[in-house]
């Protein structure tokens, strides 16, 4: 039996398309996102895309300066 022939998905995430949110505080942080639950440990730092900035607990953290968001 064969299998159809499947493309390879689109490339979405440009260089312009993502910023960068690292935990500045000394504890590991917990994300509650749409997709899933995510630790970011202290002193790292993620990529995501520019809307986890939409999100309440992310604002919160970056108001509180527990996140720090570079583009």
């Amino acid at each position: 039996m064969r299998l159809p022939f499947q493309r390879q998905p689109e490339e979405t995430w440009q260089v312009k398309d993502f910023v960068w949110l690292e935990n500045a505080s000394e504890r590991n942080i917990m994300l509650h996102l749409p997709s899933g639950e995510l630790r970011l440990d202290m002193k790292r730092r993620q990529r995501f895309r520019p809307d986890i900035l939409d999100q309440p607990q992310v604002k919160e953290l970056v108001d509180s300066g527990q996140i720090v968001v570079q583009k």
